[in-house]
């Protein structure tokens, strides 16, 4: 007989078991208003059946505000809480970020509910979450979302259109994230008043979906500024790229203002000598605020000019060598500057190739003139003021880091690394601009200038108004390593053949005694230009670096699709 009892009890417990764990969502009722603003404002009605199981102290509403676009970028809405009830009254509740939105957390941790039917207002105001296309505007809205673990016994949803507006074009969906099906209806049952019902129970992970779309005009769509705003926020990788170009950018301008504008120039009138006895590596060094391998180039060609050495060129197969050969003669002519990089050049004899092998001299002599011309000029004719670049590379160093730490998909890292490029483009623009010369600095620069306008001078009448000194093979020789620091050697080349074959009647050519090669073979003094400010300038580059630094080598809708979504569970 106790048997009896107990294995009845044990009936009647197992039969029962399951309706005390019988946690579901008896409806869900969700009430839409479209604004005007395009802003949405969502009442979301849910019975729950809580048993004590996972529903204890309350619900969870997940809500997703991030999305990824077609293009992998992301997309963020706009999501507030207004309000939250249960059974009426006033429900604490608190917002967590979670890894694609929000979780509402409603309940009171030190509360457990009693069992049974419990019902939660939600109210929320929410962005962004309508489309704007040429037929009409549209809202395409995952009523419930596809997240929550319960089935859901019924669900509804009214959507209250603008004033005046009616719909034009209705659909639903229900079912499991990615479903066609239609177990709903849809209808406008009173005018701007737009009703969805399911006709079937929703299981675990299934939801309800509409699409409501009504004329345009009614609601006033986002500026374009909103929608880029939005975007930015949305996809930081792209905000730090294009802070990074900003901060940069104007932190540049605004020391370039400060200290990179340069003084008020003189009036420019043609020179027929360089100002202060200047060297032609110090003529280009003092017009470009900088060094360049052109400086070298124009001082080799002053030494042979004043006969210190001599220039071969060996055209060779497929590029120009060239030998320099010290001659022992003309060493006192040489300017101070001019002097040390002669010495080192020919350190190790009488002969030296422009080639790698010959790099650690080339280097030498090289960073002989440039150590004299910096300590001559930099700071007492120009100010470099590079300590603005370092603080903007820095800018861009921090967001470039920043941009990888948060770079996805999309196109978002594509623009933020772009924004750098550009800040980086910046940086080269503004390192020229930020050099200043200093008054003194900038007298000097004017006298260069009109000594350039001289040089410069190819038109027969002009050059005649200028009332220059005769040209002779010596005064070109003399100015030739000018020209070619100033970037005028091709000008001053034509002026002298066209006065020597004017003093000379007929062919003349013209023969220098400290080159020899190619270049001036039955083609005259305008074949140097060519020959020597490039040629040469390429040799000393790639011969002054030691080897080895640089290597050789509309898709319709579905259950789950649009805006809205996410899901619950208990707590």
């Amino acid at each position: 007989m106790r048997s009896l009892r107990a294995f009845a009890f044990l009936a009647l417990f197992g039969a029962l078991a399951p309706a005390l764990a019988d946690e579901r969502i008896r409806s869900f009722d969700s009430d839409i208003t479209i604004n005007t603003d395009s802003s949405i404002t969502v009442a979301e009605t849910i019975a729950v059946n809580a048993e004590g199981d996972t529903i204890r102290r309350g619900i969870i509403r997940e809500f997703p505000t991030r999305y990824e676009d077609e293009r992998g970028d992301t997309v963020e809405v706009g999501f507030d809480v207004l309000s939250v009830t249960r059974n009426g009254k006033d429900e604490p509740w608190q917002v967590d970020s979670v890894a694609n939105g929000v979780e509402i957390r409603i309940g009171d941790p030190d509360v457990f509910l009693t069992r049974g039917v419990h019902t939660y207002v939600i109210t929320y105001r929410t962005t962004f979450q309508l489309g704007f296309f040429p037929e009409g505007d549209q809202l395409f809205f995952n009523v419930t979302g596809n997240g929550w673990i319960y089935p859901i016994d019924s669900a509804t949803a009214t959507v209250r259109l603008p004033e005046g507006a009616r719909s034009t074009r209705l659909a639903v969906y229900t079912g499991a994230y990615g479903s066609k099906d239609q177990d709903a209806t849809i209808a406008e049952t009173a005018p701007g008043i737009v009703k969805a019902a399911t006709t079937q129970r929703l299981g675990s992970r299934e939801g309800l979906t509409i699409v409501v779309e009504w004329p345009k005009g009614f609601v006033q769509e986002p500026s374009g500024g909103s929608y880029l705003w939005r975007w930015l926020i949305s996809n930081v990788s792209a905000l730090f790229g294009l802070a990074g170009l900003a901060g940069a950018g104007s932190y540049l301008y605004w020391a370039w203002r400060k200290w990179g504008r340069d003084p008020p120039r003189g009036t420019i009138i043609p020179l027929f000598a360089p100002p202060d006895e200047m060297e032609p590596a110090e003529a280009r060094f003092l017009a470009d605020m900088g060094y360049d391998n052109k400086i070298f180039a124009a001082a080799i060609v002053n030494m042979a000019v004043k006969g210190a050495l001599k220039i071969e060129e060996d055209p060779g197969w497929f590029s120009k060598t060239f030998k320099l050969i010290r001659t022992g003669q003309g060493v006192e002519k040489l300017g101070r500057i001019e002097r040390g990089a002669y010495h080192s050049l020919f350190a190790g004899g009488d002969e030296i190739e422009l080639k790698q092998a010959n790099w650690q001299r080339i280097k030498g002599a090289n960073d002989t003139i440039k150590r004299a011309l910096e300590l001559r000029h930099v700071g007492k004719s120009f100010h470099e003021n590079i300590g603005p670049i370092f603080i903007a590379v820095l800018i861009l160093v921090a967001a470039g880091l920043a941009l990888g730490f948060t770079a996805g998909n999309g196109i978002a890292p594509f623009v933020g690394g772009g924004a750098i490029a550009i800040g980086v483009g910046l940086i080269f623009l503004f390192y020229r601009l930020l050099k200043a010369p200093t008054v003194a600095g900038q007298a000097l620069r004017d006298r260069l200038d009109g000594f350039r306008m001289f040089l410069d001078t190819a038109e027969k009448e002009r050059w005649e108004v200028l009332n220059p000194p005769e040209m002779t093979p010596q005064l070109f020789e003399k100015y030739l390593p000018f020209a070619l620091a100033l970037d005028v050697d091709h000008t001053w080349s034509q002026t002298f053949e066209r006065e020597m074959r004017i003093r000379e009647p007929g062919e003349y050519h013209y023969q220098p005694t400290w080159y020899s090669g190619r270049s001036f073979s039955g083609v005259g003094a305008g074949a140097l230009s060519h020959s020597i400010a490039n040629a040469m300038s390429s040799a000393i580059s790639s011969s002054s670096s030691p080897p080895g630094k640089s290597s050789g080598f509309g898709g319709g809708g579905f259950s789950g699709g649009g805006g809205g979504g996410g899901g619950g569970r208990g707590w």
